[in-house]
């Protein structure tokens, strides 16, 4: 790699140089020499000299080349120092080497230089992970590294970090997975009036008030941006030097990083299921080949969840941070956008529902952790044309989430199944909140008659036993009875109504509609 003077003020800084330049990560040096008889200006060249010949240089030099005066004070800065060449003067004293020593030690730098980008670039040739990249890369920090993609989510951490680091941006992006997004506003704006549109280092100093500065790097590749690295002072003061490895190391990663980073849950792949969640119409042949090139098929079984922020927010940062922390939960998912929330279609094969719905009925909650989604669940399906339906149904029950009886959570989601909460969505379609004396079957209403007068929950019961699929262990549990009590309260109810639970076929009971009979009947009692 091309060597910067920064990076030559940082090597020398034991014998307390002073720069007398304009620092700049672009002051890149291809060539340095001990400047002799043959020498010519150059303006990618170094020149070592001694005191007593930088005094007798030629007036060309002044016009091309950097140059490195051994043994010698720095003069007093001038107003017109932009015009003058590049010099860095190290003072006299003991153990200073000469020209040709100094030479030699510059030499051995950019050796260490190009080995450390040798090994950066080889990472990045053979798409080596983001990690690796960035572990080789944190080597030439003092301080650690943190990389964001475009929708600040955080990705990784790289580079030496306190044991117990406490700082308002990292600390909180660390624990969470994604950044806080109003603080990094807040902070970038202190360090420049338009920070996504810098293509260069810019340092936040003092970003949030408490002494903490942060140096940043945008991604960008032509006009497209993937996101911005940073660094923050919690092991040493910013040098320039970091200045100019940060804007090496960036443009390096500007180039890998459309190919390398996190892809943003894509539509394309599923276009024709787009149009199907739209409502329109695809052709089965059109539907099978775009769900193959996913691995699917059109016959498998599959739901659709509503995901969302567990409190809403209205920025689209945010949105695009919820949509990717739940994709790494559900990596073989496949994400839509959704105005304020997102559409997740998932195979059953890939996420079993019934696994998450135990989770969610066990309340299998992260213990101490506040929630940070919300999520509708569809019922399952085996048809993917049908996809449309399981959306309405998944935004039925994201709109139930809070419901005291229907909501439940797990993990670290606020949720709801479809399959939980039906019977909402039959209320509203068939306005059973007027008149739903239609639909109630006699015996189920003679069953109610006898619960009223004898007080024994049979109805309570029946609803139980049938949403639990008719196992009497789990109705028992839900129930908090003795399985015997529950044997006892299925043979009354048959000689009270004449349904038969455990046999349905024998006695022709059409559970179904037992069900139904039995959610309006405990609805209206509310």
């Amino acid at each position: 790699m091309n060597f910067n003077l920064d990076l030559v003020l940082a090597e020398l800084a034991d014998w307390g140089p002073t720069a007398r330049y304009r620092h700049d990560s672009r002051l890149d040096l291809d060539r340095v020499e001990v400047l002799g008889p043959s020498s010519t200006p150059r303006t990618g060249s170094l020149f070592v000299v001694d005191a007593a010949s930088f005094g007798t240089l030629d007036d060309a030099f002044a016009a091309a080349g950097s140059f490195l005066v051994l043994g010698a004070d720095a003069p007093p800065e001038e107003a017109d120092e932009a015009d003058a060449p590049p010099v860095l003067y190290v003072p006299a004293g003991p153990g200073l080497p000469g020209p040709a020593e100094m030479l030699a030690r510059l030499l051995e730098m950019r050796l260490r230089l190009d080995a450390w980008s040798e090994t950066l670039l080889t990472a990045m040739a053979r798409n080596a992970p983001l990690q690796e990249v960035f572990d080789i890369a944190a080597e030439q920090f003092a301080n650690p590294l943190m990389l964001s993609d475009a929708t600040l989510y955080f990705v990784l951490v790289a580079g030496r970090l306190p044991e117990e680091l406490d700082d308002r941006l990292w600390t909180s992006a660390i624990a969470t997975g994604a950044c806080p997004i109003e603080l990094c506003m807040e902070a970038w704006a202190a360090g420049s009036s338009d920070p996504g549109a810098q293509d260069r280092a810019f340092l936040m100093e003092n970003a949030t008030g408490d002494g903490r500065s942060y140096l940043v790097r945008n991604l960008m590749c032509g006009e497209a941006y993937y996101g911005c690295f940073e660094l923050v002072d919690v092991n040493a003061p910013f040098q320039p030097a970091d200045f100019a490895l940060v804007d090496y190391l960036g443009n390096l990663l500007s180039l890998v990083m459309p190919l390398q980073s996190r892809p943003q849950p894509a539509e394309e792949p599923l276009g024709p299921l787009r149009d199907l969640l739209d409502g329109r119409s695809v052709r089965p042949q059109v539907l099978e080949y775009a769900l193959s090139k996913a691995g699917w098929r059109a016959d498998d079984r599959f739901f659709v969840a509503r995901f969302g922020a567990a409190e809403p927010a209205e920025d689209v940062g945010a949105r695009g941070q919820t949509m990717r922390l739940v994709a790494e939960f559900y990596p073989l998912a496949r994400f839509f956008d959704d105005g304020d929330a997102a559409l997740m279609v998932a195979r059953d094969a890939d996420y079993p529902h019934a696994a998450l719905r135990a989770r969610h009925a066990a309340h299998d909650v992260e213990t101490g952790a506040e929630p940070r989604f919300r999520a509708g669940f569809s019922s399952l399906f085996a048809d993917f044309s049908l996809v449309r339906t399981a959306a309405d149904q998944a935004a039925l029950a994201y709109d139930l989430v809070d419901d005291a009886e229907l909501g439940g959570a797990f993990g670290s989601t606020l949720s709801c199944f479809y399959d939980d909460c039906w019977f909402e969505d039959m209320r509203v379609r068939l306005a059973l909140d007027t008149d739903a004396s239609w639909l109630l079957d006699h015996a189920t209403v003679a069953l109610a008659r006898a619960d009223a007068e004898d007080g024994a929950a049979y109805v309570e019961t029946a609803l139980t036993y049938l949403g639990n699929g008719c196992n009497a262990t789990r109705t028992a549990e839900a129930l908090f009875i003795h399985r015997n009590t529950l044997a006892y309260r299925l043979k009354r109810i048959k000689a009270l109504s004449g349904i038969d639970l455990e046999s349905p076929a024998a006695a022709g009971t059409d559970l179904l509609r037992v069900h139904l009979s039995c959610r309006l009947l405990a609805q209206g009692r509310r």
